[in-house]
């Protein structure tokens, strides 16, 4: 029996969720063959906003091109804000299994220590971010040092993108408890942690 027969048979306990993966179902094929095409890829991605919005409207994706394996990875994200996250893990919970698709729940943490990102009119990258910390009362607290740092929400957003990517959003919004933002002194740098050292900092406090 399909998916999508599965759930006509119980309509009465169809969720929003189910109905997502519903439509999702119905759409892969063309969503899988198309979403990277230039003229097709803004309307694919308008459909799918349309849809996982009315689970939850803080709930974004990625979808990721075609892997070695011929799948590509779908993500669904709580874009950092922690009342969604529950959101994101029982629709992953619900997930259908498909051929072509692989669905992660929450951005991944990306290999390798020199990550840039261009985010709309911001270049920044690891080696543009140091920190301190505080771990006072058992709460982990950082201090983040940026160089340019102009105090914008849309440079925020983009080094909580750079965030995610070197930690995984998971860690981002559950295991850092405060975040303070400064303009980068550059006579302090040898006085302050390079971010890439933030991954080992938050993995030893989850093993204690």
């Amino acid at each position: 029996m399909s998916f999508f027969n599965l759930f006509s048979c119980q309509s009465n306990e169809i969720t929003k969720d189910d109905k997502f993966w519903i439509w999702f179902s119905k759409n892969e094929k063309n969503i899988y063959e198309n979403v990277d095409k230039e003229n097709l890829r803004e309307d694919i991605y308008d459909q799918i906003s349309a849809e996982i919005s009315k689970i939850d409207e803080n709930l974004v994706f990625e979808i990721a091109p075609i892997q070695k394996d011929g799948k590509r990875e779908f993500s669904i994200s709580a874009d950092g804000i922690l009342e969604s996250f529950p959101k994101v893990e029982t629709l992953i919970s619900k997930r259908p299994k498909l051929n072509n698709w692989n669905f992660t729940a929450f951005r991944q943490r990306i290999a390798g220590d020199d990550l840039e990102i261009n985010y709309m009119n911001y270049k920044i990258g690891y080696d543009d971010i140091f920190y301190r910390f505080s771990t006072e009362n058992n709460q982990l607290g950082i201090e983040l040092n940026i160089r340019n740092y102009d105090e914008t929400g849309d440079m925020q957003n983009a080094i909580y993108l750079l965030l995610d990517s070197l930690l995984g959003e998971y860690d981002v919004t559950k295991n850092i408890d405060w975040i303070e933002w400064n303009k980068l002194n550059e006579s302090e740098i040898n006085n302050l942690y390079q971010i890439t050292d933030l991954r080992e900092l938050i993995d030893s406090r989850k093993k204690k």
